[in-house]
């Protein structure tokens, strides 16, 4: 009976030391259901996520003074920024920053070396560039509650720099037991 505690223990990701010796049939079923009860808590607290669509579509952009900046609209501190109006047509959430003509994607921070600079230092135009986005389903059960939520990221390269954008939507809250 001990061995079968042991593996048993093993099986639930508890330590074997964890696991109380039991003198029964009738403890060793209670020990196997608390550490059912133990493993299925864990698991609830750990999000699950699953992706809902993941596209790269050829988006239209233009490069000027305008389009291309530094800003801290909706960040702590300035980032170097491309207005892509074409991101508002093959993506599902706002990726418009507050105060900006467009929405948007980000390099980073704005820095010496990484500015409007970095992408204009070969002239203004418009290029085609690949851009990915991935709609995501992100479900964390609370309790009873489900959370479920939507995540999309939106990656691209401008120029040879990696570009990047993302956005979270709570949708609903379901009963635990739909979470799937």
């Amino acid at each position: 009976m001990k061995n079968a505690l042991t593996i048993l223990a093993l099986a639930l990701t508890l330590p074997a030391s964890a696991a109380p010796a039991v003198n029964s049939d009738t403890e060793f079923a209670r020990t196997v259901n608390a550490g059912e009860a133990v493993t299925v808590q864990a698991a609830q607290a750990l999000p699950h996520t699953s992706v809902l669509r993941d596209e790269t579509t050829n988006v239209n952009v233009d490069l000027n003074a305008k389009t291309v900046k530094c800003s801290a609209a909706d960040y702590s501190m300035p980032m170097l920024k491309v207005l892509v109006p074409g991101l508002a047509d093959i993506t599902l959430l706002n990726h418009r920053n507050t105060r900006e003509g467009a929405p948007c994607i980000a390099a980073g921070q704005c820095t010496e070396s990484l500015g409007p600079q970095s992408i204009l230092k070969n002239g203004e135009g418009t290029e085609r560039i690949p851009v990915r986005v991935v709609l995501k389903k992100v479900t964390t059960i609370e309790g009873d509650v489900c959370h479920v939520s939507l995540v999309e990221t939106v990656t691209t390269e401008v120029r040879g720099l990696p570009f990047f954008h993302e956005r979270y939507q709570p949708v609903a809250d379901r009963t635990a037991a739909d979470c799937r």
